[in-house]
């Protein structure tokens, strides 16, 4: 499909069902806009047809956890025509040539596939090691990754595998919600999109030049597995060099080399290989402060009749359903006993002010 035939009304009408499908649609005005569903999706074929559509400037907010930085949500019409344009035309070309153990945000892929992909690495690293642990990894975290994300390297990288119609339309478009030459904010699929291609180069030399054999990377974070140190302060001379292509850094903090025993922490875990070869996951504490908190502003909400318990319990259990991934069965069945007392807390809270009220 090209990029025509993917802003036509057919494509357009699934997207728009896609969208809902996936929970994008739950505003009132947005859900009218469902209700007149083919009005509204001819209407965008139009204005697309005739040059007349102009994507609106998205809303930003902050994320705070796993990490602070800056976010941005898209108007749903602007979310239907990339949602289109990207699952007919840009997703499937821009990701051949991907590296397997580039893992985030595709189709077969993402934190799961991800998390068993490590333990295969510790496993046949541990094996073909002579059944040892001793090693090192190099971590990375690359600093400000789609703030610092040049617009001209964005085209670039679109140029490499997409049309010239669909590379024009697709940087117009960006350039409209994010009018400046360097800088997007994650929230639109067109920027994830950009965020798991752009350093597709930089993916194979690790892989290819440094012949680094246990590397994986999900969006800005990733590491290296090695048998010494000095093989991977080699290995970061490189990538430290290709990075700085892109106008980035790796952050100082987060970037490190260190004894594989300490154990490899990313996606909300830490992953630790044993001197007998099992790997044990074990969920990162701040991952369970983090829930905690959360469980706390949701009771209160849910004594406030701002959302119902069941929604409260739906919200616990897609952490619990992350957090049992890993080697976690007390620390699950503590968190669901504290689930249960802080709900109950809150709620009888509220009913004893209540009752002091009358």
């Amino acid at each position: 499909m090209n990029f025509k035939q993917s802003t036509q009304f057919s494509p357009l009408y699934d997207s728009m069902w896609k969208c809902k499908r996936d929970g994008k649609i739950k505003k009132a005005s947005v859900a009218r806009l469902v209700i007149h569903g083919i009005e509204e999706c001819l209407k965008l074929e139009k204005e697309i047809e005739t040059n007349k559509y102009k994507p609106r400037k998205p809303k930003t907010f902050k994320l705070t956890y796993p990490k602070v930085r800056d976010c941005s949500s898209i108007h749903i019409r602007d979310r239907i025509v990339q949602r289109s344009l990207n699952d007919n035309v840009i997703y499937p070309k821009m990701t051949t040539g991907f590296i397997y153990d580039n893992m985030a945000c595709q189709k077969d892929k993402g934190t799961t596939t991800a998390m068993d992909r490590i333990n295969t690495f510790l496993h046949r690293y541990y094996i073909n090691n002579g059944n040892s642990n001793e090693g090192f990894v190099w971590q990375f975290d690359i600093q400000g990754y789609y703030k610092h994300m040049k617009h001209a390297d964005a085209r670039a990288c679109f140029e490499t595998k997409l049309d010239m119609a669909t590379v024009d339309h697709a940087e117009e478009w960006l350039q409209r919600q994010y009018p400046y030459d360097i800088g997007y904010e994650p929230g639109s699929q067109m920027v994830q999109i950009l965020g798991i291609s752009l350093l597709n180069p930089f993916d194979h030399i690790i892989k290819e030049i440094c012949h680094a054999k246990y590397y994986l990377r999900y969006m800005d974070d990733g590491f290296v597995i090695a048998n010494s140190k000095e093989e991977l302060i080699e290995l970061q001379k490189v990538a430290t060099e290709k990075l700085a292509e892109y106008g980035m850094n790796f952050h100082p903090k987060k970037t490190r080399i260190y004894p594989l025993k300490d154990g490899i922490k990313i996606l909300g875990f830490t992953f630790k290989l044993t001197d007998s070869g099992k790997v044990i996951r074990l969920i990162n504490a701040q991952n369970v402060k983090h829930e905690r908190k959360k469980l706390v502003r949701m009771a209160h909400k849910v004594a406030k009749g701002e959302i119902t318990v069941s929604k409260y319990w739906e919200c616990f259990n897609a952490w619990k359903a992350h957090a049992e991934l890993g080697n976690t069965y007390k620390v699950v069945q503590r968190m669901i006993q504290y689930a249960k007392q802080v709900l109950k807390e809150s709620l009888d809270e509220t009913e004893n002010k209540n009752n002091r009220t009358d």
